[in-house]
Protein backbone atom coordinates (compact mmCIF):
# COMPACT_ATOMS: atom_id res chain seq x y z
CA UNK A 1 0.00 0.00 0.00
CA UNK A 2 1.53 3.43 -0.94
CA UNK A 3 1.89 5.99 2.18
CA UNK A 4 0.47 9.00 1.09
CA UNK A 5 1.52 10.77 4.12
CA UNK A 6 4.64 12.78 3.53
CA UNK A 7 1.87 14.93 0.31
CA UNK A 8 -1.06 15.12 2.48
CA UNK A 9 -0.52 14.93 6.46
CA UNK A 10 0.78 17.71 8.53
CA UNK A 11 4.67 17.37 10.01
CA UNK A 12 5.25 17.09 13.44
CA UNK A 13 5.21 21.00 13.54
CA UNK A 14 2.42 22.16 16.08
CA UNK A 15 -0.71 23.16 14.01
CA UNK A 16 -3.20 25.24 15.82
CA UNK A 17 -5.89 23.60 14.04
CA UNK A 18 -5.26 20.90 15.69
CA UNK A 19 -3.60 21.84 19.34
CA UNK A 20 -4.74 21.69 22.99
CA UNK A 21 -8.34 22.19 23.72
CA UNK A 22 -9.88 24.71 25.58
CA UNK A 23 -13.45 25.16 26.31
CA UNK A 24 -15.81 26.61 28.58
CA UNK A 25 -15.01 24.20 31.17
CA UNK A 26 -11.97 25.73 31.42
CA UNK A 27 -12.31 28.29 34.57
CA UNK A 28 -10.33 31.30 34.08
CA UNK A 29 -10.15 33.61 37.17
CA UNK A 30 -8.97 36.73 35.94
CA UNK A 31 -6.79 38.86 38.60
CA UNK A 32 -5.84 41.84 37.43
CA UNK A 33 -5.52 43.21 34.47
CA UNK A 34 -1.59 43.03 33.84
CA UNK A 35 -0.25 40.50 31.06
CA UNK A 36 2.21 37.87 31.45
CA UNK A 37 4.77 37.27 28.56
CA UNK A 38 8.21 35.78 27.91
CA UNK A 39 11.55 37.50 27.80
CA UNK A 40 14.42 37.16 26.07
CA UNK A 41 15.42 35.71 29.22
CA UNK A 42 12.58 33.61 30.35
CA UNK A 43 13.64 29.71 31.57
CA UNK A 44 10.65 27.29 31.82
CA UNK A 45 11.80 26.30 35.75
CA UNK A 46 11.03 22.47 36.90
CA UNK A 47 10.74 22.54 41.18
CA UNK A 48 12.88 20.52 42.59
CA UNK A 49 11.25 17.53 44.56
CA UNK A 50 11.50 13.98 45.40
CA UNK A 51 9.18 13.52 42.24
CA UNK A 52 10.81 15.37 39.93
CA UNK A 53 14.52 14.15 40.76
CA UNK A 54 16.27 11.65 38.18
CA UNK A 55 13.01 12.16 36.47
CA UNK A 56 13.89 11.39 32.89
CA UNK A 57 9.74 11.29 31.53
CA UNK A 58 9.06 14.80 33.27
CA UNK A 59 12.06 15.92 31.51
CA UNK A 60 11.95 14.56 28.03
CA UNK A 61 7.95 15.57 28.29
CA UNK A 62 9.02 19.17 29.23
CA UNK A 63 11.11 19.31 26.60
CA UNK A 64 8.78 18.07 23.89
CA UNK A 65 5.91 20.81 24.25
CA UNK A 66 8.79 23.13 24.37
CA UNK A 67 10.19 21.71 21.07
CA UNK A 68 6.62 21.78 19.57
CA UNK A 69 6.64 25.75 19.99
CA UNK A 70 10.46 26.16 18.34
CA UNK A 71 10.04 28.49 15.90
CA UNK A 72 6.51 29.95 17.21
CA UNK A 73 7.81 31.50 20.52
CA UNK A 74 11.30 30.69 20.22
CA UNK A 75 13.93 30.49 17.25
CA UNK A 76 13.05 27.66 14.90
CA UNK A 77 16.54 26.67 16.09
CA UNK A 78 16.52 26.33 19.71
CA UNK A 79 14.02 25.38 22.57
CA UNK A 80 13.50 27.53 26.09
CA UNK A 81 16.34 26.58 28.41
CA UNK A 82 14.81 24.05 31.46
CA UNK A 83 16.38 24.76 34.59
CA UNK A 84 15.54 22.86 38.11
CA UNK A 85 15.38 24.90 41.36
CA UNK A 86 13.19 26.57 44.04
CA UNK A 87 11.09 29.37 43.69
CA UNK A 88 12.74 31.91 45.14
CA UNK A 89 15.12 31.43 42.13
CA UNK A 90 12.20 32.30 39.57
CA UNK A 91 12.32 35.30 37.37
CA UNK A 92 9.85 37.24 36.06
CA UNK A 93 8.62 35.77 32.99
CA UNK A 94 9.66 32.53 33.75
CA UNK A 95 7.58 29.40 33.36
CA UNK A 96 7.42 26.96 36.46
CA UNK A 97 6.67 23.99 36.31
CA UNK A 98 5.92 21.95 39.86
CA UNK A 99 4.63 18.06 39.98
CA UNK A 100 3.01 17.54 43.27
CA UNK A 101 4.73 14.54 45.56
CA UNK A 102 2.11 11.65 45.46
CA UNK A 103 0.12 12.92 49.14
CA UNK A 104 -0.64 16.67 47.43
CA UNK A 105 -1.39 14.85 43.91
CA UNK A 106 -3.78 12.41 45.48
CA UNK A 107 -5.94 15.81 46.60
CA UNK A 108 -6.83 17.12 43.26
CA UNK A 109 -9.84 16.42 41.71
CA UNK A 110 -8.55 13.88 39.17
CA UNK A 111 -5.44 12.41 37.62
CA UNK A 112 -5.45 14.69 35.08
CA UNK A 113 -6.38 18.11 36.70
CA UNK A 114 -3.95 20.79 36.84
CA UNK A 115 -3.32 24.53 37.85
CA UNK A 116 -1.72 27.34 36.02
CA UNK A 117 -1.76 30.28 38.26
CA UNK A 118 0.23 33.18 36.22
CA UNK A 119 1.42 36.59 37.52
CA UNK A 120 5.03 37.47 36.61
CA UNK A 121 5.74 33.93 36.35
CA UNK A 122 3.46 31.18 35.34
CA UNK A 123 3.44 28.48 37.84
CA UNK A 124 1.67 25.18 36.25
CA UNK A 125 1.02 23.00 39.37
CA UNK A 126 -0.25 19.09 37.85
CA UNK A 127 -0.11 15.66 39.51
CA UNK A 128 1.26 13.90 36.65
CA UNK A 129 4.19 13.70 33.75
CA UNK A 130 0.81 13.68 31.43
CA UNK A 131 -0.94 16.19 33.30
CA UNK A 132 1.97 18.48 32.84
CA UNK A 133 2.04 18.02 29.18
CA UNK A 134 -1.72 19.12 28.96
CA UNK A 135 -1.03 22.66 31.34
CA UNK A 136 1.98 23.32 29.03
CA UNK A 137 0.19 23.33 25.86
CA UNK A 138 -2.60 25.08 27.25
CA UNK A 139 -0.26 27.51 28.86
CA UNK A 140 1.97 28.18 25.67
CA UNK A 141 -1.11 27.85 23.38
CA UNK A 142 -2.57 31.14 24.95
CA UNK A 143 0.42 32.90 24.31
CA UNK A 144 1.14 31.65 20.80
CA UNK A 145 -2.57 33.21 20.17
CA UNK A 146 -2.27 36.29 21.74
CA UNK A 147 1.19 36.84 22.86
CA UNK A 148 0.52 37.65 26.59
CA UNK A 149 -1.42 35.78 29.20
CA UNK A 150 -4.00 37.61 31.28
CA UNK A 151 -2.88 37.51 35.13
CA UNK A 152 -4.98 34.91 37.00
CA UNK A 153 -5.78 31.22 37.86
CA UNK A 154 -6.41 28.68 35.16
CA UNK A 155 -7.98 25.41 36.24
CA UNK A 156 -8.88 22.55 33.98
CA UNK A 157 -10.40 18.85 34.84
CA UNK A 158 -11.65 16.67 31.89
CA UNK A 159 -15.12 15.52 32.69
CA UNK A 160 -13.74 11.37 31.19
CA UNK A 161 -10.87 10.01 32.44
CA UNK A 162 -10.44 7.49 29.35
CA UNK A 163 -10.93 9.62 25.80
CA UNK A 164 -9.48 6.98 23.48
CA UNK A 165 -9.03 6.40 19.91
CA UNK A 166 -9.59 2.65 18.63
CA UNK A 167 -8.69 1.09 15.07
CA UNK A 168 -8.75 -1.69 13.10
CA UNK A 169 -5.63 -2.61 12.39
CA UNK A 170 -7.12 -6.27 11.33
CA UNK A 171 -8.84 -5.58 8.41
CA UNK A 172 -6.08 -3.29 7.04
CA UNK A 173 -2.77 -2.92 7.19
CA UNK A 174 -1.48 0.46 8.60
CA UNK A 175 2.28 1.63 8.54
CA UNK A 176 4.12 2.58 11.61
CA UNK A 177 4.87 5.96 10.56
CA UNK A 178 1.15 6.34 10.00
CA UNK A 179 0.03 5.15 13.35
CA UNK A 180 3.29 7.25 15.22
CA UNK A 181 1.20 10.42 13.20
CA UNK A 182 -1.58 9.59 15.01
CA UNK A 183 -0.70 9.40 18.11
CA UNK A 184 0.95 12.26 18.05
CA UNK A 185 -2.31 13.82 17.42
CA UNK A 186 -3.83 12.34 19.71
CA UNK A 187 -2.01 13.45 22.34
CA UNK A 188 -2.62 17.58 21.24
CA UNK A 189 -5.98 16.38 21.58
CA UNK A 190 -5.74 15.00 25.15
CA UNK A 191 -6.89 11.64 24.06
CA UNK A 192 -4.75 9.15 26.34
CA UNK A 193 -5.82 5.50 25.32
CA UNK A 194 -5.25 3.58 22.02
CA UNK A 195 -6.42 0.49 20.91
CA UNK A 196 -5.12 -1.48 18.73
CA UNK A 197 -7.23 -4.26 17.31
CA UNK A 198 -4.77 -6.49 14.93
CA UNK A 199 -7.41 -9.85 14.52
CA UNK A 200 -9.68 -9.80 12.48
CA UNK A 201 -11.75 -12.55 10.11
CA UNK A 202 -10.17 -10.66 6.73
CA UNK A 203 -6.59 -10.14 8.64
CA UNK A 204 -4.21 -10.66 11.42
CA UNK A 205 -1.50 -7.84 11.11
CA UNK A 206 0.33 -8.88 13.78
CA UNK A 207 3.35 -11.05 14.20
CA UNK A 208 3.64 -13.98 16.01
CA UNK A 209 6.19 -16.63 16.82
CA UNK A 210 3.45 -18.86 18.57
CA UNK A 211 1.72 -19.35 15.72
CA UNK A 212 3.33 -17.97 12.61
CA UNK A 213 1.08 -19.44 10.18
CA UNK A 214 -2.44 -17.15 11.53
CA UNK A 215 0.06 -13.70 10.37
CA UNK A 216 -1.05 -12.26 6.95
CA UNK A 217 1.43 -11.62 4.32
CA UNK A 218 1.65 -7.65 5.36
CA UNK A 219 1.82 -7.24 9.00
CA UNK A 220 3.49 -5.43 11.99
CA UNK A 221 6.80 -6.48 12.61
CA UNK A 222 7.09 -6.45 16.92
CA UNK A 223 9.70 -3.99 16.39
CA UNK A 224 7.86 -1.88 15.01
CA UNK A 225 5.08 -2.64 17.42
CA UNK A 226 6.97 -2.25 20.15
CA UNK A 227 8.67 1.34 18.05
CA UNK A 228 4.81 2.10 18.45
CA UNK A 229 4.59 1.31 22.12
CA UNK A 230 7.44 3.86 23.25
CA UNK A 231 6.27 6.52 21.40
CA UNK A 232 2.92 6.02 23.08
CA UNK A 233 4.32 6.07 25.96
CA UNK A 234 6.87 9.44 25.37
CA UNK A 235 3.09 11.26 24.28
CA UNK A 236 1.15 9.53 27.74
CA UNK A 237 -0.91 7.82 25.38
CA UNK A 238 -1.68 3.90 27.07
CA UNK A 239 -1.87 1.21 24.12
CA UNK A 240 -4.77 -1.42 24.46
CA UNK A 241 -4.23 -4.69 22.71
CA UNK A 242 -7.36 -6.16 21.14
CA UNK A 243 -7.43 -10.16 19.96
CA UNK A 244 -10.79 -10.95 19.49
CA UNK A 245 -12.64 -14.09 20.15
CA UNK A 246 -14.45 -16.58 20.17
CA UNK A 247 -15.92 -14.65 17.10
CA UNK A 248 -13.98 -12.67 14.31
CA UNK A 249 -10.85 -15.18 14.37
CA UNK A 250 -11.53 -16.03 10.24
CA UNK A 251 -8.01 -15.05 9.44
CA UNK A 252 -6.16 -17.04 12.52
CA UNK A 253 -8.75 -19.88 11.58
CA UNK A 254 -7.88 -20.36 8.23
CA UNK A 255 -4.88 -22.38 8.86
CA UNK A 256 -6.79 -24.31 11.43
CA UNK A 257 -10.10 -25.59 10.26
CA UNK A 258 -10.61 -28.11 12.63
CA UNK A 259 -11.08 -25.42 15.02
CA UNK A 260 -13.84 -24.00 13.47
CA UNK A 261 -17.80 -24.26 15.57
CA UNK A 262 -19.55 -26.47 13.30
CA UNK A 263 -23.64 -26.31 13.00
CA UNK A 264 -25.71 -29.65 13.40
CA UNK A 265 -25.42 -29.89 9.66
CA UNK A 266 -21.35 -29.57 9.80
CA UNK A 267 -21.27 -26.36 8.28
CA UNK A 268 -18.66 -24.21 9.86
CA UNK A 269 -19.44 -20.38 11.29
CA UNK A 270 -17.90 -18.13 9.61
CA UNK A 271 -14.64 -16.95 12.08
CA UNK A 272 -16.23 -19.01 14.96
CA UNK A 273 -13.99 -20.42 17.61
CA UNK A 274 -15.18 -24.24 18.41
CA UNK A 275 -14.92 -23.25 22.37
CA UNK A 276 -16.01 -27.09 23.28
CA UNK A 277 -12.24 -27.85 22.00
CA UNK A 278 -9.77 -27.84 24.63
CA UNK A 279 -6.87 -26.99 21.90
CA UNK A 280 -8.79 -24.40 20.35
CA UNK A 281 -9.15 -23.10 23.63
CA UNK A 282 -5.50 -23.46 24.22
CA UNK A 283 -4.75 -21.72 20.93
CA UNK A 284 -6.09 -18.64 21.66
CA UNK A 285 -4.52 -18.71 25.01
CA UNK A 286 -1.19 -19.09 23.23
CA UNK A 287 -1.86 -16.00 21.08
CA UNK A 288 -3.01 -14.04 24.44
CA UNK A 289 0.14 -15.02 26.26
CA UNK A 290 2.67 -14.21 23.68
CA UNK A 291 0.61 -10.19 23.38
CA UNK A 292 1.21 -10.06 26.92
CA UNK A 293 4.35 -10.52 27.02
CA UNK A 294 4.75 -7.89 24.33
CA UNK A 295 2.26 -5.51 25.67
CA UNK A 296 3.85 -5.01 29.10
CA UNK A 297 3.44 -1.35 30.49
CA UNK A 298 -0.53 -1.92 29.27
CA UNK A 299 -3.00 -2.07 31.78
CA UNK A 300 -5.74 -2.97 30.03
CA UNK A 301 -6.75 -6.36 27.21
CA UNK A 302 -9.56 -6.39 24.81
CA UNK A 303 -11.12 -9.79 24.52
CA UNK A 304 -13.93 -9.07 21.86
CA UNK A 305 -17.05 -11.34 22.54
CA UNK A 306 -18.78 -9.91 20.17
CA UNK A 307 -21.11 -11.27 16.71
CA UNK A 308 -19.16 -14.68 18.15
CA UNK A 309 -22.44 -16.31 16.07
CA UNK A 310 -26.12 -15.08 15.84
CA UNK A 311 -27.05 -14.90 19.59
CA UNK A 312 -30.26 -15.60 19.29
CA UNK A 313 -29.84 -19.13 17.44
CA UNK A 314 -27.52 -21.23 20.16
CA UNK A 315 -29.78 -23.75 19.16
CA UNK A 316 -28.04 -24.38 15.97
CA UNK A 317 -25.24 -25.73 17.80
CA UNK A 318 -25.89 -28.16 20.24
CA UNK A 319 -22.56 -28.95 21.28
CA UNK A 320 -22.52 -26.16 23.10
CA UNK A 321 -25.41 -26.57 25.31
CA UNK A 322 -23.56 -30.36 26.04
CA UNK A 323 -20.93 -28.90 26.65
CA UNK A 324 -22.79 -26.81 29.36
CA UNK A 325 -24.16 -29.30 31.26
CA UNK A 326 -21.22 -32.54 30.85
CA UNK A 327 -18.61 -30.85 31.19
CA UNK A 328 -19.59 -27.81 33.12
CA UNK A 329 -22.35 -29.32 35.04
CA UNK A 330 -24.98 -26.92 34.61
CA UNK A 331 -28.64 -28.30 35.35
CA UNK A 332 -30.14 -26.96 32.26
CA UNK A 333 -27.36 -25.15 31.10
CA UNK A 334 -27.44 -23.70 27.32
CA UNK A 335 -25.09 -22.57 24.93
CA UNK A 336 -24.50 -18.99 26.50
CA UNK A 337 -23.18 -20.49 29.23
CA UNK A 338 -20.50 -22.47 27.24
CA UNK A 339 -20.00 -18.84 25.76
CA UNK A 340 -19.78 -17.33 28.77
CA UNK A 341 -17.57 -19.68 30.59
CA UNK A 342 -15.03 -19.27 27.70
CA UNK A 343 -15.26 -15.57 28.03
CA UNK A 344 -14.33 -16.14 31.95
CA UNK A 345 -11.84 -18.26 31.56
CA UNK A 346 -9.93 -15.86 29.16
CA UNK A 347 -11.00 -12.90 31.53
CA UNK A 348 -9.16 -15.13 34.31
CA UNK A 349 -6.35 -15.98 32.22
CA UNK A 350 -5.09 -12.44 31.67
CA UNK A 351 -6.49 -11.30 35.33
CA UNK A 352 -4.01 -13.86 36.86
CA UNK A 353 -0.89 -11.48 35.24
CA UNK A 354 -2.36 -8.48 36.32
CA UNK A 355 -4.37 -7.42 33.27
CA UNK A 356 -7.81 -5.64 33.41
CA UNK A 357 -9.80 -6.98 30.57
CA UNK A 358 -12.70 -5.85 28.60
CA UNK A 359 -15.57 -7.35 25.81
CA UNK A 360 -18.19 -5.59 23.94
CA UNK A 361 -21.52 -5.73 24.96
CA UNK A 362 -23.76 -7.24 22.43
CA UNK A 363 -23.54 -11.01 23.76
CA UNK A 364 -24.07 -10.25 26.93
CA UNK A 365 -27.27 -9.97 29.29
CA UNK A 366 -29.45 -10.54 26.09
CA UNK A 367 -33.70 -10.83 27.19
CA UNK A 368 -34.03 -13.41 24.84
CA UNK A 369 -31.02 -15.94 26.76
CA UNK A 370 -30.79 -17.04 30.16
CA UNK A 371 -27.65 -17.30 31.50
CA UNK A 372 -26.53 -19.49 34.25
CA UNK A 373 -23.43 -18.55 34.02
CA UNK A 374 -22.99 -14.73 34.82
CA UNK A 375 -19.59 -13.01 33.49
CA UNK A 376 -17.33 -11.48 35.73
CA UNK A 377 -18.19 -8.36 36.97
CA UNK A 378 -14.55 -7.51 36.85
CA UNK A 379 -14.82 -7.62 33.16
CA UNK A 380 -15.07 -3.92 31.77
CA UNK A 381 -17.63 -3.54 28.75
CA UNK A 382 -17.41 -1.73 25.56
CA UNK A 383 -20.42 -0.61 25.04
CA UNK A 384 -21.18 -0.21 21.06
CA UNK A 385 -24.55 -1.07 20.04
CA UNK A 386 -28.68 -1.90 21.11
CA UNK A 387 -29.00 -2.53 17.46
CA UNK A 388 -31.11 -5.91 18.28
CA UNK A 389 -34.23 -5.25 20.37
CA UNK A 390 -32.88 -8.17 22.88
CA UNK A 391 -29.50 -6.59 23.58
CA UNK A 392 -29.10 -5.40 27.52
CA UNK A 393 -29.57 -1.56 28.18
CA UNK A 394 -26.55 0.13 29.63
CA UNK A 395 -28.11 0.31 32.81
CA UNK A 396 -28.50 -3.62 33.03
CA UNK A 397 -24.98 -3.65 32.59
CA UNK A 398 -24.46 -1.16 35.17
CA UNK A 399 -26.32 -2.72 37.69
CA UNK A 400 -24.46 -6.17 37.06
CA UNK A 401 -21.46 -4.28 38.16
CA UNK A 402 -19.42 -3.84 35.33
CA UNK A 403 -17.70 -0.54 34.63
CA UNK A 404 -18.35 0.87 30.77
CA UNK A 405 -16.45 2.52 27.83
CA UNK A 406 -19.08 4.20 25.51
CA UNK A 407 -18.60 3.71 22.05
CA UNK A 408 -21.43 4.58 20.18
CA UNK A 409 -21.62 3.50 16.61
CA UNK A 410 -24.43 5.83 15.74
CA UNK A 411 -21.68 9.07 16.54
CA UNK A 412 -18.19 7.41 17.21
CA UNK A 413 -17.53 4.94 13.85
CA UNK A 414 -15.61 5.46 11.47
CA UNK A 415 -16.71 2.47 8.68
CA UNK A 416 -14.29 2.66 5.63
CA UNK A 417 -17.03 2.51 2.52
CA UNK A 418 -19.53 3.20 5.06
CA UNK A 419 -20.14 -0.36 4.94
CA UNK A 420 -23.13 -1.93 6.95
CA UNK A 421 -25.38 0.93 6.53
CA UNK A 422 -22.97 3.37 8.61
CA UNK A 423 -22.27 6.84 7.62
CA UNK A 424 -19.48 8.66 7.91
CA UNK A 425 -19.48 10.57 10.97
CA UNK A 426 -19.35 14.50 10.79
CA UNK A 427 -17.43 17.23 13.45
CA UNK A 428 -21.07 19.01 13.44
CA UNK A 429 -23.21 16.03 14.26
CA UNK A 430 -21.20 15.27 16.92
CA UNK A 431 -20.97 18.34 18.45
CA UNK A 432 -24.31 18.93 17.50
CA UNK A 433 -26.22 15.85 19.34
CA UNK A 434 -23.42 13.45 21.28
CA UNK A 435 -21.82 13.68 24.72
CA UNK A 436 -20.05 10.83 26.79
CA UNK A 437 -23.15 9.99 28.75
CA UNK A 438 -24.93 9.59 25.97
CA UNK A 439 -25.22 5.47 24.58
CA UNK A 440 -26.52 3.57 21.73
CA UNK A 441 -30.06 3.27 21.23
CA UNK A 442 -32.15 1.06 18.93
CA UNK A 443 -34.10 3.17 15.96
CA UNK A 444 -37.71 3.92 17.69
CA UNK A 445 -36.45 2.76 21.94
CA UNK A 446 -36.12 5.43 24.42
CA UNK A 447 -32.82 7.07 24.10
CA UNK A 448 -29.83 5.34 26.67
CA UNK A 449 -28.36 8.73 28.09
CA UNK A 450 -27.25 10.27 31.27
CA UNK A 451 -28.17 13.84 31.11
CA UNK A 452 -26.91 14.76 34.69
CA UNK A 453 -24.11 14.15 36.45
CA UNK A 454 -22.05 10.92 34.49
CA UNK A 455 -22.29 7.61 36.61
CA UNK A 456 -18.61 6.56 37.88
CA UNK A 457 -19.12 3.46 36.54
CA UNK A 458 -18.73 5.35 33.13
CA UNK A 459 -14.99 5.09 33.15
CA UNK A 460 -14.33 6.06 29.18
CA UNK A 461 -15.21 7.00 25.63
CA UNK A 462 -14.13 5.81 22.31
CA UNK A 463 -13.92 6.97 18.84
CA UNK A 464 -13.39 3.95 16.39
CA UNK A 465 -12.11 3.39 12.78
CA UNK A 466 -13.18 0.50 11.40
CA UNK A 467 -11.49 -0.97 7.99
CA UNK A 468 -14.48 -3.32 6.48
CA UNK A 469 -13.62 -2.26 3.00
CA UNK A 470 -9.76 -1.26 3.29
CA UNK A 471 -9.74 -0.34 0.05
CA UNK A 472 -12.21 2.37 0.34
CA UNK A 473 -9.52 4.91 1.54
CA UNK A 474 -6.17 5.32 1.97
CA UNK A 475 -4.20 5.82 4.98
CA UNK A 476 -3.94 9.77 3.95
CA UNK A 477 -7.82 9.77 3.54
CA UNK A 478 -8.39 7.63 6.43
CA UNK A 479 -6.05 10.64 8.38
CA UNK A 480 -8.39 13.67 6.64
CA UNK A 481 -11.46 12.34 7.55
CA UNK A 482 -10.76 11.68 11.31
CA UNK A 483 -9.61 15.00 11.69
CA UNK A 484 -12.85 16.99 12.62
CA UNK A 485 -14.85 13.92 13.76
CA UNK A 486 -11.98 13.28 16.38
CA UNK A 487 -11.47 16.32 17.41
CA UNK A 488 -15.12 17.00 17.98
CA UNK A 489 -15.15 13.85 20.32
CA UNK A 490 -12.10 15.08 21.83
CA UNK A 491 -13.34 18.33 23.12
CA UNK A 492 -16.53 16.67 24.43
CA UNK A 493 -14.38 13.76 26.06
CA UNK A 494 -12.49 16.44 28.07
CA UNK A 495 -15.15 19.24 28.70
CA UNK A 496 -18.75 17.74 28.44
CA UNK A 497 -21.87 19.01 27.55
CA UNK A 498 -22.38 21.54 29.69
CA UNK A 499 -26.31 20.94 30.39
CA UNK A 500 -25.38 17.55 30.96
CA UNK A 501 -22.59 18.16 33.08
CA UNK A 502 -24.21 21.02 35.29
Amino acid sequence: MVNDRDRNEPSDRHDFNSGPLTGVQQQIAAASGEQWRLTAGSKARIVDNARADNNSVLNETVFMVLGEYAGILTPADRIMTVAYGQMDEMASGDIVIELLEHEAAADMDSKEAYVIEIGSVAKLTASSERTVMYGLRTLLQRLAEDGFVPYGTITDDPVIGERALHIDIGRKFYSEDWLLTRIREMSRLRLNTLQLHFSENEGFRLMSESHPEVVSEQALTKQEMKAIILEAQRYHVDIIPSLDSPGHLGQALRTHPEWLLKDAAGNPAPGALDITNPAARRFVLDLIDEYAELFTGSCYFHIGGDEFINFAEFDKYPQLAEYAQNVLNISGGTGVDTYIDYLNEVAEHLESKGWTVRAWNDGLYRADQTQRVAPKPSIQITYWTKWHPMMAPVEDILAKGHQVINYNDGYLYYVLGEHAGYTYPTAEKISASWHPGLFPARTGEAKQEYTGAYPRELVGTTFSIWSDKPEAQSEAEVAAGLRGPLRAMAELAWLGKKDAAE
